[in-house]
């Protein structure tokens, strides 16, 4: 589809059409910045919990490991968090560990708030766009009466375009939300299991 033939749908699904391209444009841009922001801050726990009880052994100096353990997203600055408080009793190292994870989660969850607020409102717009669409039709019907049938159709052509695209745009916003959250939940998930994984092998609780 060429750029005329855009401005051409865009142009027929009614003036509701402009915020909804508005809104697929910054649904797109957010998608894409999760994308990378949840990639650039995800870390392998248990890979990272086997790299520290295999190079690090309570008591040693942990400066190499905490440099390690930084670059591994956000399990790894929690570790990293917990490794420079392991002198002290395991409720501190906990304490700090639930610090840092507190500190991580806004960064995880930024813009999902938008990206399911534009899930909510754009079947809503594409509903203004239909009913803007169906007070055409009939205004042309009480008008011209049926022997014009293009008008008619215009309007109802312009109602059912604004509807399709609010209902797309919905359903890949509400799919987006779904994918990331269910992400972000099972990030979390394992920085509570391997943060306390960690603490077991730091303060020798657990053999």
């Amino acid at each position: 589809m060429g750029m005329n033939q855009v401005i051409e749908f865009i142009q027929k699904g009614g003036v509701m059409m402009y915020p909804l391209v508005i809104s697929s444009v910054l649904l797109i841009a957010l998608i894409i910045e999760r994308a990378i922001t949840l990639r650039k801050n995800s870390g392998d726990g248990e890979d990272l919990l086997e790299q520290i009880k295999a190079s690090y052994k309570p008591g040693d100096n942990p400066a190499k490991i905490i440099e390690l353990a930084q670059k591994e997203g956000s399990i790894g600055r929690m570790f990293a968090r917990a490794l420079r408080n392991v002198d002290k009793p395991a409720e501190s190292i906990e304490m700090a560990m639930e610090l840092e994870a507190a500190n991580e989660t806004p960064t995880l969850e930024a813009n999902l708030p938008i990206i399911k607020t534009i899930v909510n409102i754009a079947p809503l717009l594409g509903l203004l766009g239909t009913i803007a669409g169906m007070i055409t039709s009939f205004r042309a019907a009480s008008q011209a009466g049926l022997s014009n049938p293009t008008q008619i159709l215009g309007g109802i052509s312009e109602a059912l375009i604004s509807t399709a695209t609010g209902i797309t745009l919905a359903v890949i916003g509400f799919i987006s939300y779904n994918y990331f959250s269910n992400l972000i939940r099972k990030m979390l998930e394992d920085m509570e299991y391997y943060g306390a994984e960690l603490v077991n092998y730091l303060t020798g609780r657990i053999d």
